[in-house]
């Protein structure tokens, strides 16, 4: 992709930011968001959100790591930025009916992965759905969820927000719990989208360490291998 062809594009996300932003002077970037997304969705489709997105590999990947750490159908399990449950549903079925918890920045998000289940399969597997505040934090917290992952999140989180966003997972660990974040990890901070960076595991995990002194903190491959350095890694976070 050409340098000036990147640079149309981020004036032209740039533009539409600003005048976002003169709108609603005083709304937190999380609202942004949610509007360029469901900008998107409503329009030509959105590759992660709502019924034209698509898992970036499998659509079992989340089940298939949290397994992979000991996951079993009885665990409670967060999906942190459950989007519209396209990694979610497969974990949803595999778990007991009401072990699923999917909390994201607003409803309009998950409602839209509800809409493209069965409902019988909801119903049976009634999972538990919130818009990420304090009040549903607080009710997550009280199911002493066992894992909490948060994939494809990250690297939408401006870095002012990361202290929010990783303070709110560490938030929901108890001891013997345990936190899986995907992110794109790279050299240096960098833009990869309008909407998207990739972090150096520097920058994580002074984050991380700063809210979860006493945690284990660890990374590990999501995949293994980079691509235009970027490498795909998680943050493991044992309390």
């Amino acid at each position: 992709m050409s340098k000036e062809f990147n640079m149309k594009r981020w004036w032209r996300g740039t533009k539409r930011y600003l005048s976002w932003r003169l709108r609603n002077p005083f709304a937190p970037y999380e609202d942004y968001y949610v509007h360029a997304v469901m900008r998107k969705v409503r329009g030509a489709g959105h590759p992660a959100i709502g019924p034209k997105s698509r898992p970036v590999r499998a659509q079992t990947e989340l089940l298939d790591f949290l397994k992979r750490y000991g996951l079993q159908p009885g665990d409670v399990a967060v999906d942190y930025g459950c989007g519209s449950l396209r990694l979610g549903e497969a974990l949803i079925g595999y778990l007991e009916p009401g072990k699923y918890w999917g909390v994201d920045i607003t409803a309009e998000f998950y409602e839209l992965g509800l809409q493209g289940m069965d409902a019988d399969f909801v119903r049976e597997k009634a999972p538990k759905l919130g818009v990420i505040n304090p009040e549903t934090l607080a009710r997550v917290r009280a199911d002493k969820p066992r894992f909490v992952a948060s994939w494809h999140v990250c690297s939408k989180v401006p870095e002012a927000r990361l202290d929010s966003y990783i303070g709110s997972i560490v938030s929901l660990l108890s001891p013997g719990s345990i936190a899986l974040v995907h992110f794109p990890e790279s050299a240096e901070r960098r833009q990869l989208s309008g909407l998207a960076w990739s972090s150096p595991r520097s920058l994580i995990e002074k984050v991380a360490r700063k809210l979860a002194p006493d945690a284990d903190i660890s990374f590990a491959p999501l995949i293994e291998g980079e691509r235009d350095g970027i490498r795909q890694t998680l943050l493991v976070i044992r309390a």
